[in-house]
């Protein structure tokens, strides 16, 4: 019987590594919107650091959430349901609907990409993170448009603890991660309030496509990119691409008649690409390798040039 355990649990270890990195990335949208917690967050990337403390709770299925900032200009983020506040950005208070946009963590895009084109899952072994043991799942890109990703799990909860964003090296160059973290504990009422006493409500999203159709586009563009919304400029179009994950913006507008060149800056993990050309200027920017924006910006052409 012994001997009988030991073949079994032989047997069981490559048929259960073959489906549990998806499993485990299954987990992550429903801790997400369902485990009570509070904990302090760290973001790192391109030399920077910033730090938050984060507030999440469910009552009955509503979910809310507040984000602090604790460095930097005073800012906080409040989310109740489907709408989202921003405060302390130099701006009004602003409101945005989040039936369109998504969720803020970007653990969960990270967790559905599997389930599209250019992006595969595997085990990366086993870490701690604030005290908590975690499961590592890398997300690798299965191309070179974009980037990968590496996520650290909660074993109990299933509530991802770090994020690691990942070069064609497999080098991390931004993470956002906790420090610390308190699970199963709901945080008090005055800890979910915005500081500014304002009531959250919705905006109108970004028009689709469908609703505005631009009169440039981009040809040629990765596999799994595709044309998300539309935004008319003063004088030129805003068209953002992306494949559910990763996101691509690009910017046409007038320029001074007959100036030519280009121009390419990364900041972090974003790159930038620009070109002018026969009156006008074309932006790509993106969290993206930097063949990608350059694809996108080389690419973009009038809907009447085409034909």
């Amino acid at each position: 019987m012994r001997l009988l355990l030991v073949l079994l649990l032989g047997l069981a270890g490559p048929l259960q590594a073959a489906v549990t990195a998806e499993a485990w990335l299954a987990r992550i949208g429903p801790a997400l919107r369902s485990v009570d917690y509070h904990g302090t967050l760290v973001y790192a990337a391109g030399g920077r650091m910033e730090t938050l403390r984060v507030f999440h709770r469910v009552d009955g299925g509503r979910e809310r959430e507040r984000l602090v900032a604790l460095s930097g200009p005073p800012r906080e983020v409040i989310r109740d349901g489907d709408k989202v506040m921003c405060i302390g950005t130099g701006i009004q208070p602003v409101s945005y609907d989040l039936r369109q946009a998504g969720r803020w963590s970007e653990a969960l895009a990270v967790s559905e990409a599997v389930r599209r084109q250019g992006y595969r899952a595997r085990l990366a072994g086993e870490g701690r993170i604030a005290g908590h043991a975690a499961q590592i799942v890398d997300v690798a890109a299965s191309d070179g448009w974009r980037y990968g990703y590496r996520l650290w799990i909660e074993r109990e909860t299933g509530l991802p603890l770090r994020v690691d964003l990942l070069d064609d090296d497999r080098r991390s160059i931004e993470q956002v991660a906790f420090t610390d973290i308190h699970l199963g504990v709901a945080p008090a009422e005055a800890d979910l309030r915005p500081s500014s006493g304002v009531s959250l409500s919705p905006v109108v999203a970004l028009p689709r496509p469908d609703r505005a159709a631009p009169q440039w586009r981009v040809r040629l563009m990765p596999a799994g990119f595709e044309l998300r919304a539309v935004r008319h400029l003063p004088e030129g179009v805003q068209l953002l691409y992306s494949d559910g994950l990763a996101s691509v913006s690009v910017y046409v507008e007038p320029a001074a008649a007959g100036l030519r060149g280009s121009s390419s800056s990364r900041r972090g993990a974003v790159n930038i690409r620009s070109y002018w050309i026969d009156g006008w200027q074309v932006l790509a920017i993106g969290k993206v390798p930097a063949a990608t924006v350059d694809r996108f910006a080389r690419n973009l052409r009038r809907v009447d040039a085409d034909g």
